[in-house]
Formats: structure tokens, C-alpha cells, sequence
């Protein structure tokens, strides 16, 4: 194989890539990326035998062939070589030399046969979505899914797609975010759990390749996996098996206790206060007023107060949350005010960004 190319194709096509290695494995072979020729372009691919990433990447193909190469290394080198100098990579049986200009490097890769088999995207059963809806329904949930290994069925999304619209949901068990687009509809119900990870990917690559108004991302699902094509670029990965909680139970059916608050100065006065709030279950305390409502924390060292206005319909009601779980969900929405829906210190408050009334956020109080 000989190619010639730029850096910035190069490491482009990289960064796209590398996070579908695994970062710890026994594997020798899975820190390291296939690259080939595939009808006068090159074809970037790496997994971690969960997910897998194919890239295709612009070149001149000298000579057809293909091998696998160190990521890391490949990746160092190109940092290192000059941006407006073509750079050609081609192999002797499986050495990778790498030139530019009078720079040269030579990697130890191994043969294609060695890397493991990459699965095609799933075509029969495409959906294709708008990639900046996706995007964003991603990014107003994905916090509240868990990252405990014991609890697997909660690192990943709840997906349903129906005759009412398309609802993307996540929990850890202590929080619930819920986003819902209506215009997303399919005939029969579809229910999966894709894991964060490749969610994550997602929402990396639509950063990095901002899409047009109105642009689609392909979404292909079977029976164990899910894929994501949009461009050049395909993402696949194993969905997770297993029994979503029901999560339409721990959503209150009503609340007699309703505040309405500036997102702007809930986020800055929870986050004063959660500086004081690393002892004693990292709790912030709300006391609600009509016409204000009352912040505080403390620990063994430290305490704080604050108040802000508020809109309130009840008599004064005192709750207390973990700071994170309130920032979490402020952060992620575009709205002035959020109105949090409660009835007691005890049971869960639902959260609701003014004007966007498809997202929906549940979270549990702090008992203290």
C-alpha cells in the first residue's frame, strides 16, 4: 500500500476514530487501527469489540493494500510533522514508514487478517433522523444514565420510537431526564437500550462536523446492534440487553407545590452553595417562599446563604437536593425558567424548562 495525503485529512481522520479503542485490554492488536484503500479513498476503522468506527478519509492511492498501525504512535508522529507538507505513508510487508519532506518514521503494524472483523451497518431497518434533534435529546439526558458496572442496564438510553414520536430516556436510579420529539414516528414500536458510549461518540462527531439546517444521520438498528452513518463516518455498536426500569411510575402524576425560577440564578446560587456542600450527603437546602426562595449549605467548615426571587403558589416549603442533579439539568436547557413541580420534602420533584415542555426531568430529595 502507498498513499499520499495531508496532515489534516490525516488527523482528522484519527480523531474521529480513537475513541472506539479500548483504552485497557489484553488484546495487543485493539490499540491499533486498520487503514486501507477502498476505491480511491482510504478507509480508517478501529473497535473495541463494542464499538466500532469507520472513517473515510480522502488520498491519493498510489498503490492499493492495507494494514493496521499503532494508534498512539501514528497519532504523535502526525502532531509532530509539519502542517502544509504532503505526507506519504506506505508499508514493507508490515513496516509503515511514514515521510514528509525529510522526515522519516517507520512503525511496526501487523496484517489486516489479524484485526477483527468489523460488522456492516444494518440497511433494511434504517430510520434517518435529524442530526441536530438527535444532538440535542442526547445532550438534555445522557447526564442522568449510571456509570456503575453493577447496575449495566442503566448505562445506556432507552430509546422507544412509536406512533406518538420518538422518546429518548435516561436514569440512575436517583434521577430521571426524559426528552420527547413527536415529529420522530415509526409504525410499530420500537424499544432498545443503546449504550452512552457510542451516544457520547455521537454527540463528539456532530461537534466536530457541525451539521447543515435540516441534515439527516442514517440510524440502522437489528435485533443486538445499532449504527450511525452520517458522511463519511459510521458508528456501530451492541445494544444493551435487559429490562429498562419502568420509568413512567416514578414520574409524578401531579404536584400541588409549583416554583418557577430563573435558570441563570438557580445555576449560580447552587453552585455557591455546593462548594459548601461536600459534607453531610452533599446536600443544598431550598426553603421556598412566595416571592423567593432561600439557598443555604454548610459543613464542618464552611457555610453559605443566598436568595433569589421566585414565583411560588404555596405557603413556605423547605427541600433539599443534591446540588449536582439541579446543575445538571440547568445546564442542559435553553430556557429563561424552569418551574419545578413538588409535594412534599419527601417524594420526587418534576423539573420542566419553560417553552420546552418535552423535556422533562425527575429528581429525588435529599433526605437530612
Amino acid at each position: 500500500m502507498r498513499i499520499n495525503s495531508t496532515k489534516e485529512n490525516l488527523l482528522e481522520g484519527i480523531q474521529i476514530i480513537q475513541a472506539s479503542g479500548a483504552a485497557r485490554t489484553t488484546l495487543p492488536i485493539l490499540h491499533n487501527f486498520l487503514m486501507e484503500t477502498d476505491e480511491g479513498k482510504i478507509k480508517l476503522v478501529r473497535t473495541d469489540l463494542e464499538m466500532a468506527t469507520t472513517h473515510y478519509i480522502n488520498a491519493e492511492v498510489v498503490e492499493p493494500g492495507s494494514i493496521t498501525i499503532p494508534a498512539k504512535e501514528f497519532s504523535d508522529i502526525l502532531h509532530t510533522l509539519s502542517g502544509d507538507t504532503e505526507i506519504t505513508v506506505y508499508t514493507d510487508e508490515t513496516k509503515v514508514h511514514i515521510e514528509c519532506g525529510k522526515s522519516k518514521f517507520w512503525v511496526m503494524g501487523t496484517l489486516k487478517e489479524e484485526y477483527p472483523l468489523v460488522p456492516e451497518m444494518e440497511n433494511s431497518n434504517m430510520v434517518q433522523m435529524p442530526a441536530e434533534t438527535v444532538r440535542q435529546m442526547i445532550q438534555k439526558t445522557i447526564f442522568a444514565a449510571s456509570n456503575q458496572e453493577t447496575r449495566y442496564v442503566l448505562n445506556g438510553l432507552l430509546w422507544v420510537v412509536g406512533p406518538d414520536g420518538f422518546e429518548m430516556v435516561a436514569t440512575d436510579g436517583r434521577r430521571l431526564a426524559i426528552s420527547l420529539n413527536k415529529d420522530i414516528k415509526a409504525g410499530k414500536e420500537l424499544k432498545i437500550i443503546v449504550p452512552t458510549k457510542i451516544l457520547n461518540e455521537i454527540v463528539r462527531f456532530l461537534g466536530i462536523n457541525e451539521p447543515e439546517k435540516d441534515e439527516k444521520i442514517e440510524v440502522g438498528i437489528s435485533e443486538n446492534q445499532i449504527g450511525f452513518r452520517m458522511r463519511n463516518t459510521t458508528y456501530i455498536s451492541r445494544l444493551i440487553e435487559g429490562n429498562f426500569p419502568n420509568y413512567k411510575q416514578v414520574i409524578p402524576a401531579s404536584t400541588d407545590k409549583k416554583m418557577v425560577v430563573s435558570v441563570k440564578e438557580l445555576m449560580a446560587v447552587t453552585k455557591r452553595a455546593a462548594l459548601c456542600a461536600a459534607d453531610r450527603g452533599g446536600s443544598v437546602r431550598y426553603e421556598i417562599r412566595p416571592g423567593s426562595v432561600l439557598v443555604k449549605a454548610s459543613s464542618q467548615k464552611m457555610e453559605f446563604s443566598d436568595e433569589i426571587t421566585a414565583e411560588f403558589d404555596g405557603g413556605e416549603f423547605i427541600t433539599s437536593f443534591n446540588p449536582q442533579y439541579v446543575t445538571d439539568v440547568l445546564k442542559n436547557t435553553k430556557a429563561d425558567k424552569i418551574e419545578f413541580g413538588m409535594t412534599n420534602s419527601i417524594n420526587p420533584a418534576l423539573l420542566i424548562p419553560e417553552g420546552e415542555e418535552d423535556s422533562r426531568y425527575v429528581i429525588m430529595p435529599v433526605r437530612v
